[in-house]
């Protein structure tokens, strides 16, 4: 398991001459990315290695212990990658009434529920898949779905830049496969066999897909390839996949630790130089829970219980570590840690139980979020102009993804007053401060406000305009405002 293969295409065009061979060529690769992804996706759904489990000694005790921490994974960093539904923010004054309207289409579109789909999907196996098409609903002009990328995946350029050479859907029933290939130019419809079955447990290395013919071509009106993929890590690795001997390792202790009970109460008895009838075997013996032993010579007969207990605080001590380690590499917050009482407070629990690494490791996937995001954008903006319902452009918005701002909520106001007085442009104060997610917007919808504590920030912009951007904020302290700094205007 080591994160899902990219797919490449040999050609620079894909045609009806050469699609077969290159999804055929495709599908070669795919199906090693299937043969894990089904895995990832049933050990996330309890069907674990633990479930094989078998024991030569004293079989008839044997436990099969799962503690599911792949989902608990999958689970946090679906809630804390997106708290809230991503929306688009204007990056530019007087495009803000487009920008609503793009997001009230986007609500319609049923995105935000393919979002969520799509990031369950990536944490789990590594990858998730969007799909967008238009719409003959003037107040829905485009649909948004989730694909299941374990039957859905997108065929790249080898040239710099990597762009998607086709797109490519398939279902299978009754061994029998029909694909949808989308490339700019072609949608192709295709058929072809597979051996195996697919969406079950018991895939393996026999699983095989292929297309012999093409059904029908027509041509794409969209000019886009509508089917997209995101990405969790730029390895293509699911959220656990990388503490997988891990968890497997927690199974396995949990599972030694009931047996090592069971045991102890059903230890086994050892009768030294005892005489039994003879009508008594020794598996009569051993199933009433007794071993005999022969002893020669004068040595007196004994009879005893085996017992051994297993060390349930040293072993508590490894399940602690394991757990740890499977936390700090999947970049989780500790619970273990935060249960200890310090006197640490403020950024330095935030960044001793883990939050901050947690915030990191979101960031990193929201760029890889975005940047395939951007494909989405492209589509949904041409569909728009040419249905002739909103003229907006890719420059004139940005995506947002929302996450918790109220830590150290204080601190960061402060180093926002700070920032004013110091002169900061009202945006940059809130970005450098860390108070707010989307300045822009906040910083617009605060206005009002803004001008009522510190001034009217046009009259700054007019000087700068004068001084070629060198004019000087007054700086007014009174005792009618309680010490606090006001901005008297540009001078």
């Amino acid at each position: 398991m080591f994160g899902r293969l990219d797919i490449y295409a040999s050609f620079d065009e894909i045609t009806p001459d050469n699609v077969v061979s290159e999804l055929n060529t495709a599908l070669v690769y795919h199906v090693q990315n299937l043969l894990q992804e089904n895995f990832l996706y049933w050990y996330r759904r309890n069907v674990q290695p633990i479930l094989q489990r078998s024991k030569e000694v004293r079989p008839e005790i044997l436990y099969k212990v799962q503690e599911n921490h792949a989902d608990e994974i999958v689970t946090f960093k679906n809630g804390w990658f997106m708290q809230s539904p991503a929306f688009f923010v204007s990056r530019r004054k007087g495009v803000q009434n487009k920008v609503n309207k793009l997001n009230e289409y986007l609500y319609r579109s049923g995105k935000q529920q393919a979002d969520n789909e799509t990031v369950n999907w990536f944490h789990t196996v590594g990858k998730g898949v969007t799909y967008v098409q238009p719409n003959d609903d003037p107040d829905v002009p485009f649909l948004a779905y989730a694909l299941d990328p374990r039957s859905a995946f997108v065929v790249y350029s080898m040239r710099p830049g990597n762009e998607p050479m086709m797109g490519v859907n398939f279902v299978v029933a009754d061994e029998k496969a029909k694909f949808d290939v989308y490339t700019k130019d072609f949608v192709f419809h295709l058929s072809g066999v597979t051996t195996g079955k697919m969406m079950t447990t018991q895939i393996n290395g026999d699983f095989i897909a292929s297309a012999s013919n093409i059904d029908s071509v027509e041509p794409n009106v969209l000019g886009y390839i509508p089917i997209i993929e995101y990405r969790y890590n730029d390895i293509n690795m699911g959220a656990f996949e990388s503490v997988l001997p891990l968890l497997d390792a927690i199974n396995a202790v949990q599972s030694n630790r009931l047996e090592g009970v069971e045991q102890f109460i059903q230890s086994l008895a050892v009768a030294v130089n005892c005489q039994f009838d003879d009508d008594v075997t020794a598996n009569d013996i051993r199933k009433a829970g007794m071993i005999v032993l022969k002893s020669v010579g004068e040595n007196r007969a004994d009879f005893k219980i085996l017992s051994e207990q297993l060390d349930q605080q040293q072993t508590q001590v490894l399940v602690d570590y394991l757990y740890e380690q499977v936390l700090r590499i999947c970049a989780m917050p500790s619970q273990t840690k935060g249960g200890r009482s310090t006197s640490d407070t403020g950024a330095a629990v935030l960044a001793r139980d883990g939050w901050f690494q947690a915030t990191a490791a979101a960031r990193n996937t929201e760029d890889l979020f975005k940047k395939s995001n951007r494909q989405f954008e492209r589509i949904i903006v041409d569909i728009l102009r040419r249905k002739g319902l909103l003229d907006i452009s890719l420059n004139d918005f940005d995506l947002e993804i929302s996450r918790e701002e109220t830590a150290n909520i204080q601190s960061k106001a402060q180093a926002f007053q700070t920032l004013m007085s110091a002169g900061f442009h009202p945006e940059l104060a809130a970005k450098k401060s860390g108070v707010s997610n989307d300045p822009a917007a906040d910083i617009r919808m605060s206005d009002a406000y803004l001008k009522m504590i510190w001034g009217d920030p046009t009259k700054v912009d007019k000087t700068e305009k004068q001084t070629d951007g060198q004019g000087e904020a007054q700086i007014v302290e009174e005792d009618s405002f309680n010490g606090e700094n006001e901005t008297g205007g540009a001078v």
